[in-house]
This record gives C-alpha cells, structure tokens and sequence, in this order.
C-alpha cells in the first residue's frame, strides 16, 4: 500500500539555511562512520557529485575520523577522465580528500584514457563493497545518482531484485555516459542520506512521496526504504 494512501507525513528534515543542513548532515556522517569502525573496524563512505555537496565535503574533512579506515568511493561517475571538469572524483579530491581526509583509501570508477563503459562498469563492479554511509542528492526531474528517469535500461537499473553493484547509464538529457551504483546497492546500504535544496526539489519529493507508485527513481527508493533513510532539505 503506498504511503499515500495512509497519508503518513514526509519524514524530512527541514532546515532553516544550507548551513544548518550541513551541519546536521557532517554530524550524521560522523556517527555512522565511527559506529562502523567501532563495530567492523573499517568503514566505507560513497558520496556524490553535483553543484551544492562541496562546502559539506570540506566539512567532512575536517572531522576527526579515523580516515586511514575509512575507504571513500562514489554513488556515480561521468565517463570523463579523473581530471576533467566534470569529473566526481575531481571534485571529491579538491574538497574532501586533503587534511587529515587525505589518509582515507580511494577507490575512483572511471579511469584516465578508459571511454569504454561497460569495462568500467565491470571494473567498478569487482572492488564493490556495501556502503556504510550513502550521501545522495536529487535532481528536479526525480532522479538519484545517474539514475534518470529517460535513460535506456532505467527499468533494469532500479529493481530491487537485480545483483546490487553499478551499472551503465546513458541519459538522454544529461552530458556524458555514466557509472552509476543500481537502485539494489543503494539499498544495501547502512545508512542513506538524500540532500536538497529549493522549492522545486521539495515539491519533486512530496509528489513522490504522496504517490509511491510514481516511476520516478527517487519514488522508487521512497517506496522500498523505510528505514536507515534520513531526507535533509533547505531553502
């Protein structure tokens, strides 16, 4: 029954500026990270890309973390080599990764000189490991990681009943192919943390969360994680 129906009321978190939302945000991820290297004794940290996550990765980098345990990988990657301007992991290394952040393993998904997707893909898929902390964003047409909703192959890239790992995605409406974790890996995860900012975003994820049954890919991930699931929101 989707929650709709039952007219439960979105569990977001609201913040009064991106500064608190950040805030509370970096405090999350500390806990859940020291928990695992308290419990496991290492842990991994995937984060994604986009315009707003760098003012939270320098944050990040200044927690006192035991770093040299903690692997640091991506939810999804442009096929673009590590030093282009649209690159994840170039943006990961210039906010995150320095400080003490610097001593975390680093596992990238593309490679310099590598355009091929799938031996990319095939490449991410055979280091892979289940996340501890997932850090998400949303874009206003509904989609999470490279998820999106027009890309080929969409249907397969978010059953839940599919091996978790990463996929290739080509969307329609966004430059450059990419690597992407599947809807299955990112409900692997410990703990998800989705991240957005403005009006338009809000009303994408009320909708969602309203109608369930929606094909959209944030709706999709709404529907089958109920738990572990921490949605932070700002103006």
């Amino acid at each position: 029954m989707a929650r709709g129906i039952l007219s439960c009321p979105l569990p977001l978190q609201a913040h009064a500026t991106p500064e608190a939302q950040q805030r509370a945000l970096a405090a999350a991820v500390q806990r859940q990270l020291e928990r695992a290297v308290r419990e496991r004794g290492r842990a991994v940290l995937a984060v994604s890309g986009g315009r707003s996550p760098a003012p939270l990765f320098e944050a990040l980098s200044r927690l006192p973390l035991a770093w040299p345990r903690i692997t640091v990988t991506l939810v999804d990657e442009r096929l673009v080599a590590p030093t282009h301007p649209d690159s994840n992991e170039a943006l990961v290394r210039r906010h995150l990764l320095h400080g003490g952040a610097a001593a975390a393993p680093w596992r990238g998904l593309a490679a310099a000189g590598d355009a091929d997707l799938q031996r990319c893909v095939a490449r991410a898929n055979a280091a892979a490991e289940p996340a501890d902390v997932v850090l998400l964003g949303m874009g206003e047409d509904g989609h999470i990681a490279s998820l999106f909703p027009d890309a080929a192959g969409i249907e397969q890239a978010l059953d839940p009943r599919a091996a978790a790992g990463y996929v290739g995605m080509r969307p329609r409406a966004a430059p450059h192919p990419r690597i992407s974790m599947n809807l299955a890996a990112l409900l692997q995860a410990g703990q998800l943390l989705l991240s957005l900012r403005g009006a338009a975003k809000r009303r994408v994820l009320e909708a969602a969360w309203a109608d369930c049954a929606a094909r959209l890919p944030v709706a999709r991930l709404l529907r089958l994680r109920d738990r572990g699931l921490d949605l932070h929101w700002a103006p």
